[in-house]
């Protein structure tokens, strides 16, 4: 059975290739959204924005700071839904 944090990666894999256009392959759990993957901040807000309406979630502006990297996202959000 798949973990959540594995189920939450796949969906942000899946999120940044078909709304962002960002190569699958980029996509690492080192890689920065910014520096590597290409993003900014409003294409950061705008795939939080998603994720927490997808999973009824509220995401505060302080952890924002600890999700410029792939890993802290899937950290972020795996942890809000395993506490949901």
């Amino acid at each position: 059975m798949e973990s959540t944090r594995e189920k939450v990666e796949a969906e942000i894999r899946d999120l940044l290739t078909e709304r962002f256009g960002v190569p699958a392959d980029r996509i690492t759990p080192d890689a920065h959204l910014f520096e590597d993957l290409g993003l900014d901040s409003v294409d950061l807000m705008s795939a939080v924005a998603i994720l927490e309406e997808r999973h009824d979630v509220s995401v505060s502006d302080g952890d924002l700071h600890g999700m410029f990297v792939i890993r802290g996202v899937v950290d972020r959000f795996a942890a809000l839904l395993d506490a949901a």
